[in-house]
């Protein structure tokens, strides 16, 4: 079994949460850790400032990798579900996280609206980026998703990781197609609290960090989620120069 590491150098919050947590999936999943490195992850969740307090609750109860053990096979007897179960718990830190990305940080610069940069100076400049560059993003997916479905070289099924990636992709495919629909309709007001915009922003983000492993898949879920800020969609923005960087990021031998 391999020894996993903790990365005490990522500076950027996102990047050093998302190594958490793939930490713990990796310990949930029947690597070893180290007890002094979950100690030390587990203090900085715990007490770094800049989380929040939104860190997994269950870690405050879990003191030791003994306990950790004991505790993920509670969770489930099988690997996906204790690898779904921590990515729903890390979920709301790195929303958290991430949103904090798109707020001005410089004074001086003041503030500013996505009309800025995505050239969407009005409804009816959104909704025709919306037009004009969704069905792109619909495609792409499509693309993916049919790609992935291919079977592996060996014949066997998609890898778990692989399989949730499909189902986000699925349903982002969907939501997009739902927003086409009622930018179609001439109803592009009426998305305003409806919460369709996030949600499909939301199902982008958690694809792309299903698929950061992957260095093809990964680059075109972050081609999506550029095309879906050029849209005007909120809480991407941010998200982009950690996706650009990890596109670039030379990958490991395995």
């Amino acid at each position: 079994m391999a020894i996993v590491a903790l990365d005490e150098d990522a500076d950027d919050p996102v990047e050093r949460v998302l190594r958490y947590q793939d930490i713990l999936i990796g310990y949930f999943t029947g690597k070893s850790m180290e007890s002094g490195a979950y100690q030390a992850m587990r203090h900085d969740l715990m007490n770094n400032p800049a989380y929040a307090g939104k860190a997994p609750t269950f870690l405050r109860r879990i003191r030791d990798t003994g306990a950790l053990w004991s505790f993920a096979k509670s969770v489930d007897p099988s690997w996906e579900p204790r690898r779904q179960y921590l990515r729903e718990q890390f979920e709301p830190l790195l929303d958290f996280l991430e949103s904090e990305r798109e707020k001005p940080h410089h004074p001086t610069t003041g503030l500013y609206d996505s009309s800025a940069w995505t050239g969407a100076k009005s409804g009816l400049d959104q909704a025709k980026a919306i037009r004009t560059l969704l069905p792109v993003a619909q495609a792409a997916i499509g693309a993916l998703i049919a790609d992935l479905e291919r079977p592996s070289h060996n014949g066997g099924p998609p890898l778990d990781e692989v399989e949730e990636a499909l189902n986000l992709l699925r349903q982002l495919h969907a939501k997009l197609g739902e927003l086409l629909a009622v930018v179609e309709d001439g109803k592009l007001s009426s998305l305003q609290g409806s919460g369709l915009i996030t949600e499909a922003a939301r199902y982008a983000k958690r694809a792309a960090r299903t698929l950061r492993d992957d260095p093809m898949p990964y680059a075109t879920a972050g081609t999506v989620l550029a095309i879906m800020a050029s849209c005007g969609f909120p809480g991407i923005g941010g998200y982009l120069s950690a996706v650009a960087l990890m596109i670039q990021k030379p990958r490991s031998p395995q």
